[in-house]
């Protein structure tokens, strides 16, 4: 009666560490992504459960002392759990790089495998954008246009082909607050309802929304340069892992990811 308490007491205490020991997600290269280096719930989860095995295993052994025994098993099933965590091969990790670079500069998923280990992996691309979010208090807004707490990235410039009207909020039931003349360029601040709205700019304010549908991009459609992507990597003995990550191109073109 006495072996339970103590095993549930040391694996829970391990797990509470490995729990919060890891810092808050940083941003991350691809080159980091699949590595030991890269802290997450890939490495967490694999401590967790080297706890609970190494707990059990630590109460079996020790028969004068369980208590001890217990807590000496469940530190070291917590490492032998974040060595399973990234049990990756360097040519596992190769091949995960390769495709999840692949991803993000094609915008397509892409799968990987590697016979010689049995393992695999596939990176889905969920959602592309032009930039992280961008928060609606930044702008100032012309008198009668209606503010949203945020506002898509938007990339390239844009132009009118004919007079259409902006309004004051991202629907065709908004009230007419402007009229962008034929031909003429729009500066664009962001954009509303999953992109369909554009807000305008004029001399540093928020002008109006004009629907997209009845703009043009200036020289052809522009390529998005943030994605969100999912990556479900399996490890011979360890199963399915799956993170989500945001994905945005640095001022060098590099991708830089962070954990969401």
């Amino acid at each position: 009666m006495r072996r339970f308490p103590a095993f549930l007491a040391a694996s829970l205490a391990i797990v509470t560490v490995s729990s919060h020991a890891a810092p808050a997600a940083a941003q991350n290269p691809i080159s980091r992504l699949f590595s030991c280096e890269q802290s997450g719930r890939k490495q967490e989860g694999g401590a967790a459960i080297g706890a609970v095995v190494g707990g059990l295993l630590g109460s079996q052994v020790s028969k004068n002392e369980r208590a001890l025994g217990a807590v000496a098993g469940a530190a070291l099933g917590a490492g032998l759990g974040s060595y399973v965590g990234c049990r990756m091969q360097s040519t596992d990790q190769a091949r995960a790089q390769a495709a999840t670079k692949a991803a993000l500069d094609q915008g397509r998923s892409q799968s990987w495998s590697n016979p010689q280990t049995g393992a695999r992996g596939r990176v889905d691309v969920l959602e592309a954008s032009f930039g992280p979010p961008i928060d609606g208090g930044r702008f100032r807004f012309d008198p009668g246009v209606q503010p949203y707490t945020s506002y898509e990235a938007v990339g390239g410039q844009y132009f009118a082909p004919g007079t259409v009207n902006l309004r004051s909020n991202a629907s065709t039931q908004g009230q007419i607050v402007g009229k962008l003349n034929a031909g003429d360029p729009i500066d664009v601040l962001g954009s509303v309802g999953g992109g369909a709205w554009l807000l305008v700019g004029r001399n540093g304010n928020a002008a109006g929304y004009v629907s997209k549908s009845v703009v043009r991009p200036i020289g052809g459609a522009p390529a998005s340069n943030c994605r969100t992507i999912q990556t479900t990597t399996s490890v011979r003995g360890y199963g399915d892992q799956s993170e989500r990550f945001n994905a945005c191109r640095d001022s060098r073109g590099e991708w830089q990811l962070t954990a969401i």
